[in-house]
């Protein structure tokens, strides 16, 4: 009995080694595998499902005339004109005729995260009176700054009517960071109260490391950013922002909004700062919304500001307003928060004296 129970546990071990030595040797091979496939996608592989490329004094923006039909799930697609802005129509530097021209400068929640072309807030304003003509200039990951900067480059030598420049409160929190979704972004600075763009042109090696880490698609690097997120993000606009950096960014981001407006006056267009909310806003008052409600008042800027008119809205509806956070493109707008927002911005709008008196006479039926 005692030599049959030795033996059983002598073949047990073996066969338990065994299976270990298999299992390293079945990892090995794996990792291998993965890594040379990993190697071959780094040189080889697309990426259809972005749209954006390296851009030395933006950081990134979206590749000229692309088309991808289902962007954000069937049917949702993202195309781009031959400017790089998200049209269906390309952009001319003039007018059409009997057209009045809104370029909505913006970040993701203008670009459209989610949702189609023409599903957008800034296209829906379009519809709503068929004698605007909207240029949607939003990017996706942009802070205020870089919006600042992209108007100056591509959207001030075009003809318009109107700039609507529209925000969360973290596109300003970004205006700190030399930094975002990976890449790198200029950095506006105050030298002698004049704007300077800081970290340009924006370093290219850490756009294609970034770029090759998504091409690789690495489990192991997927892991630690999960794990990073959880530890680290915060909400967007959330209640730890602290006054140092609202002290930091704040001149900065006044003379951006002064100096739209004194380019606006110059070129004859109606300036429009738009605060956008998000679902932090619905429940609570930000750090950052504070700040905005506060210098748009002491600096008589032109301001809509759509936090107040969402808490008025049913707890019920609001939530469809927002994609869920389990999903591609979490926390962005839906196709109902983006027809919301372009009814209420739209109804604002025609407020605005100067706006009104271009739109007299030419409502739509």
């Amino acid at each position: 009995m005692t030599w049959t129970r030795s033996k059983f546990i002598v073949e047990a071990k073996k066969a338990t080694a065994f299976v270990v030595i298999c299992g390293l040797i079945f990892v090995i091979v794996e990792g291998l595998s993965s890594t040379t496939i990993a190697v071959f996608q780094v040189l080889r592989k697309p990426l259809p499902s972005e749209a954006i490329r390296y851009d030395k004094s933006l950081g990134w923006i979206d590749i000229p005339s692309t088309y991808i039909p289902d962007m954000y799930g069937s049917g949702k697609y993202v195309r781009t004109n031959a400017r790089g802005f998200r049209n269906d129509n390309e952009t001319e530097v003039t007018m059409p005729k009997g057209k009045f021209r809104i370029i909505c400068s913006g970040n993701s929640f203008t670009y459209g995260e989610g949702v189609a072309n023409n599903r957008t807030w800034c296209h829906r304003i379009s519809e709503l009176n068929n004698r605007f003509e909207t240029v949607n200039m939003g990017q996706p990951g942009y802070g205020v700054d870089q919006m600042f900067l992209r108007y100056l480059r591509d959207g001030i030598v075009l003809e318009h009517s109107i700039h609507i420049f529209a925000f969360v409160g973290d596109d300003l929190r970004r205006m700190a960071l030399r930094s975002i979704l990976e890449y790198g972004k200029p950095v506006l600075k105050l030298d002698h109260e004049v704007l300077v763009a800081d970290n340009v042109p924006v370093p290219r090696f850490r756009w294609w490391v970034s770029r090759a880490v998504k091409r690789a698609d690495l489990r192991s690097v997927d892991f630690a950013k999960r794990v990073l997120a959880r530890l680290f993000t915060q909400k967007s606009d959330g209640p730890t922002i602290g006054p140092t950096i609202i002290e930091r960014v704040g001149p900065i981001a006044s003379k951006v909004f002064q100096t739209v407006q004194r380019l606006s006056d110059e070129k004859n267009v109606v300036p429009v700062f738009v605060f956008l909310p998000t679902e932090v806003n619905i429940g609570k008052d930000t750090a950052w919304h504070s700040w905005v409600a506060a210098t748009m008042d002491t600096l008589e800027l032109p301001f809509i500001d759509l936090t107040p008119a969402l808490r008025r809205v049913p707890a019920s509806r609001a939530a469809t307003f927002f994609i869920s956070e389990s999903m591609t493109a979490g926390g962005h707008y839906t196709e109902a928060g983006n027809e919301w927002v372009a009814e209420k911005l739209y109804s604002r709008l025609k407020e605005i004296s100067q706006i009104r008196t271009l739109l007299a006479g030419t409502e739509s039926p």
